[in-house]
């Protein structure tokens, strides 16, 4: 868990989330397709972008409140929780996504499927940025 990397990241996010897209830059509308939430499920970054810095929630909030009793402080796993280490933040995010989804991914999924029952796809996005590599 790199707090510092965290935090400069989120610091970036909210720079270029500030400054905006002034749309096409032929003046006429964008007539591609949208990226489907698939698509944009892939970087967790793109979720946080999307919301004001102050609507953006806080990796290590989450991690703390939802994840530290079983993952540890550091990832490393604790009894029959996994460790975290090694996972991309795009993995964790895909996994937690399909976990809240109901998709069986292995023995503990039950408790992992109430442990993300109630977050939203920015706070998902969020502790996956926070605890992903």
């Amino acid at each position: 868990m790199k707090p510092f990397h965290i935090a400069t990241h989120l610091f970036l996010l909210a720079t270029l989330a500030a400054c905006g897209d002034s749309g096409a830059p032929n003046g006429k509308a964008d007539t591609a397709q949208a990226e489907s939430p698939a698509q944009a499920a892939n970087n967790p970054a793109d979720i946080l972008a999307a919301l004001p810095p102050e609507d953006q929630p806080y990796g290590l909030d989450v991690y703390s409140a939802k994840c530290v009793q079983c993952h540890g402080a550091l990832g490393q796993g604790v009894d029959n929780a996994p460790a975290l280490t090694g996972l991309t933040r795009s993995a964790m995010q895909q996994k937690m996504l399909a976990y809240r989804a109901g998709q069986t991914l292995g023995p503990q999924t039950a408790v992992m499927a109430e442990a993300v029952a109630g977050l939203s796809d920015a706070e998902i996005a969020a502790v996956s940025i926070y605890a992903g590599e």
